[in-house]
């Protein structure tokens, strides 16, 4: 992954790139570890959990107020549903 999260075991001629299916489920295993049942929620879903839209959403990325937590090699954001929940307790939506 872009945050060296997991590692591909081939990369092809083309560029993308290929994991082993015992990686990618000691990874999914690592997830469901996380305290108070937290996992990673893609955009749509974590805008959804603040109420807000999308592109909204993007904005306060782009201005530091919230941080992705992961980055797929293809540039989607991943957000900590705890994180998130955390953010709305002290601060409200974004």
């Amino acid at each position: 992954m872009a945050k060296g999260l997991l590692h591909p075991a081939l990369i092809t001629p083309g560029g993308h790139r290929r994991f082993s299916l015992e990686d990618v489920e000691a990874f999914a295993v690592g997830l469901l570890d996380e305290p108070d049942g937290a996992r990673l929620l893609t955009t749509g879903e974590a805008a959804r959990l603040l109420g807000v839209s999308q592109p909204t959403l993007n904005r306060a990325v782009r201005r530091g107020r919230l941080h992705a937590t992961v980055t797929t090699p293809g540039g989607h954001r991943r957000f900590d549903s705890a994180e998130l929940r955390a953010a709305l307790y002290f601060e409200g939506p974004a």
